[in-house]
């Protein structure tokens, strides 16, 4: 059972409730509302004087009576209505009498009859300050006996007339006395939703940190009771945020976010900012600042945010991200810096075709901007234009003469120009791979180079001198003879064509059970004046350029000293494409017979 009293409905009630003893003196005084009790007289008539033959507990007798007619009557419950307005004049006359008499037992249950019909009728002051005599004379909810059939519990009839009550109280300005009404809804109901949400509400617009502090343990209360109040997280984040960084900081920065969602970016950047001298310390309005800069294209301002962001938060990725962006945007200017980085979210999302017309327009932009040249070049590489990334690695070394990886990717580059976009770079890679160590995938890239230029006479001696150190004789005699056909010119070629056929001979007579022939050399006999043998000492390929040793392909790695540009790849990181490393800056691989002409 529920007992609720005035004196109860006091400050120290206030405390209990929300945890927090400022609420007492913010609300100047006693919780409880300063509702009159109700008066002997609480009619807008005079209750008729009772007759001398009624006695108090006949008088209630016809009160209870008269508003079981009223419930039965069918009418709309109003003052108006003339069964209501028989019940609510008779439960006068019943609480009059009871009153006049002394009768404690009996004016409560008259009083509880007119509360139950002034709730009924939605006439909240009568039912508020009849509820509130009978709590003052020993009344408890639920309240006997109980109510008719149809009709609410006491407690929430109760409810329901404070918090309309308190409402009013609300919009007409009165935060004190609505807080009391709100109050003794709790006393009464401490789940009640409506009361927790106007008192979180009272104490969020009373607009300073005490109140910040009882309000959000008042959202936290409601969401106990609704976990699904989207508004009342809201709120509770709103309070949260003003007691951790201040009322008036956290004020400017949701007046900035309003601003911006509303498309007001200069007044979005304005509100920020003051947010920020309210409370230097506040990284939120920061990473909005640094974010609204970037929009209005002040890179050097944006900057200056997202530095000190990432100086409070080193591992916001995102951060650095942006900071990253402005000062390319700073350095480069913003379109050149914008272009850049769309660039490289294409790239990232495996759109070669737009990321190289980003980097092109950044190139273009800026002519200083070495690291979009170099993003230009690698991803028309990658897209097999080969030739058309050229200009750019020319220009990465005009900028930076000493960039190794850069000239290596030139070679690479001017050799697609000479035969072509795949066979030239795949070609120029299969010599990588020789050189690595890898002979199987030199040999297939160097069918790729063949396939698309038949007529490549170097590719075809390298897949003749792969084919004979790996003892695949009948290959190498093919492949050998192909480039000898191609570069006649070149006596070396026939020469090992010739050697590798009669090895392969022996080979398939020792094979056919014959006398066995005597095992062959690894290299055959050089002729007079013959260039050197497939595996002996001679002229180098194309240097490699200084990597990882990671297996690489046609795509490379960004060159050695861009590993720190913003959303570079660095390493070996870009899916294994790292060209090999040189060794030791001596000769790497002999070249084929010949001079390489045709």
């Amino acid at each position: 059972m529920v007992l609720v009293t005035a004196t109860h409905r006091t400050a120290q009630a206030a405390m209990a409730l929300l945890l927090a003893a400022s609420l007492t003196a913010w609300a100047q005084g006693p919780a409880s509302p300063a509702a009159p009790s109700a008066p002997a007289q609480a009619g807008p008539a005079a209750a008729a004087e009772p007759t001398a033959a009624s006695t108090p507990a006949e008088l209630l007798a016809r009160a209870g009576q008269a508003l079981a007619d009223a419930l039965a009557s069918g009418e709309q419950p109003h003052p108006d209505q003339p069964a209501w307005r028989a019940a609510y004049l008779a439960a006068e006359d019943a609480v009059a009498a009871a009153r006049d008499a002394g009768d404690d037992a009996l004016t409560r249950e008259a009083l509880l009859v007119a509360a139950r019909g002034y709730g009924l009728m939605e006439w909240h002051a009568r039912a508020f300050a009849s509820f509130d005599e009978y709590f003052t004379v020993g009344g408890e909810l639920p309240g006997s006996p109980p109510p008719p059939p149809g009709v609410p519990d006491d407690a929430a009839l109760f409810a329901h007339a404070a918090n309309e009550l308190g409402y009013a109280r609300y919009v007409a300005g009165d935060h004190v006395g609505a807080t009391g009404y709100y109050l003794t809804v709790l006393e009464v109901a401490p789940d009640d939703e409506e009361a927790l949400r106007w008192l979180a509400r009272i104490a969020f617009e009373r607009g300073d940190a005490e109140g910040a502090e009882v309000a959000a343990r008042l959202w936290e209360r409601l969401l106990e009771v609704t976990p699904d109040d989207e508004t009342a997280r809201y709120y509770l984040e709103r309070s949260r945020q003003r007691v951790a960084v201040g009322v008036a900081a956290s004020d400017s920065f949701h007046a900035g976010v309003a601003e911006y969602e509303a498309g007001d970016l200069e007044g979005a950047l304005q509100s920020f900012q003051t947010a920020l001298t309210a409370n230097p310390e506040f990284v939120e309005a920061e990473v909005w600042a640094g974010r609204v800069a970037l929009e209005l294209g002040l890179p050097e301002l944006a900057a200056g945010h997202w530095r000190r962001v990432v100086a409070s938060r080193p591992d916001d990725a995102g951060a650095a991200h942006f900071l990253a962006v402005a000062e390319t945007q700073a350095r480069y200017g913003v379109r050149a810096g914008s272009l850049y980085f769309e660039g490289l979210s294409a790239y990232e999302a495996g759109d070669l075709a737009t990321a190289s017309e980003r980097f092109v327009a950044a190139a273009a932009a800026n002519e200083r901007f070495a690291d979009a040249f170099v993003w230009a070049a690698r991803s028309l590489q990658e897209s097999g234009r080969a030739t058309e990334s050229v200009p750019y690695w020319e220009r990465v070394l005009a900028l930076d003469p000493a960039d190794e990886r850069a000239a290596w990717f030139l070679r690479r580059a001017r050799l697609a120009e000479d035969r072509g976009d795949v066979a030239g770079p795949a070609f120029f890679d299969a010599l990588a791979a020789y050189d690595a160590g890898d002979p199987e995938r030199a040999r297939r890239l160097l069918e790729e180079a063949v396939a698309a230029e038949p007529g490549f006479a170097e590719a075809w001696g390298y897949l003749g001198r792969i084919a004979f150190q790996q003892g695949r004789y009948a290959d190498a005699a093919v492949a050998y003879e192909r480039a000898a056909e191609l570069a006649p010119a070149v006596g070396e070629y026939a020469f090992f064509a010739e050697e590798a056929m009669r090895l392969a001979g022996e080979a398939a007579a020792a094979d056919d059970g014959g006398e066995a022939a005597e095992t062959a050399p690894a290299t055959p006999d050089a002729p007079p004046d013959a260039p050197p043998s497939p595996d002996g000492e001679g002229a180098e390929p194309p240097d490699a350029p200084p990597g990882d040793g990671a297996e690489g392909d046609d795509a490379p790695g960004p060159p050695a000293g861009d590993e720190g540009s913003p959303g570079a790849p660095s390493g070996d990181d870009a899916d294994g494409d790292e060209p090999p490393d040189a060794p030791g800056g001596g000769p790497v691989l002999p070249l084929p017979p010949g001079d390489g002409g045709d």
